[in-house]
């Protein structure tokens, strides 16, 4: 039972978006504003049973000071964030939103050097090897000869290189642009076929709930 419930609440809002494909109406608005609101919902409960209440309950009797300062803190952040709502005491939440903002930019510098700049590099540079054979070596000079063509595209310098360079410069470039196309097709055809993918999915649930539908029918009507 709560299988077919599901089914037919699905199949119900996926054709109020696909009502989006005639026009702008009201029933489109509704699932978008349904869709909104139950994701902030959920994420408004998550945070306060695995944030609050956890910082809440962890807090021990026998805790010195400095920790109960440790599990206060972060309620004294999100309290002044919450003033943002009000105009006259907007100004104090500039506190956390400078907080979280710092924090949000040091975590994503972090993670682009190391998530991505520093294992670019070490692949790049692992690729260059005999060891794995003249296949390895090719793959990896195609990566290495990608990489620094790439980086040649959004390099101000090389429009600006004398004329005796510039035939090497405008090759380099040209070459990274090809590589640079290439990847953006490939992340474009990766990002269509997942989309094609969910859209399959929806429109096979939509199949089930029309035969749900042709059972239920059928049974009313005894034919």
């Amino acid at each position: 039972m709560p299988e077919t419930t599901g089914l037919i609440i699905g199949s119900v809002v996926t054709l109020l978006i696909f009502s989006y494909l005639i026009g702008d109406n009201l029933l489109y608005r509704w699932a978008l504003a349904l869709l909104v609101g139950a994701g902030t919902g959920y994420a408004l409960a998550v945070a306060l049973h695995f944030i609050i209440f956890d910082w809440v309950n962890n807090v021990q009797a026998s805790d010195s000071l400095a920790m109960r300062l440790y599990y206060l803190v972060p309620l004294l952040l999100g309290a002044l964030l919450l003033l943002k709502g009000i105009p006259r005491l907007s100004a104090l939440g500039n506190v956390s939103m400078g907080f979280m903002l710092g924090a949000g930019a040091a975590v994503a510098i972090s993670g682009a050097l190391l998530g991505t700049l520093v294992p670019q590099m070490q692949a790049t540079a692992t690729g260059i090897s005999l060891k794995d054979g003249e296949a390895a070596l090719l793959n990896g000079g195609l990566v290495l000869a990608g990489t620094l063509t790439s980086l040649f595209v959004f390099s101000p310098r090389l429009r600006r290189a004398d004329k005796e360079l510039r035939p090497i410069t405008l090759w380099l470039q040209r070459t990274g642009r090809a590589f640079v196309v290439v990847s953006l097709a490939v992340a474009f055809s990766g990002a269509l076929t997942s989309a094609l993918t969910i859209l399959i999915e929806r429109l096979w649930e939509l199949a089930d709930f029309a035969q749900l539908l042709f059972q239920f029918l059928s049974s009313v009507t005894g034919s």
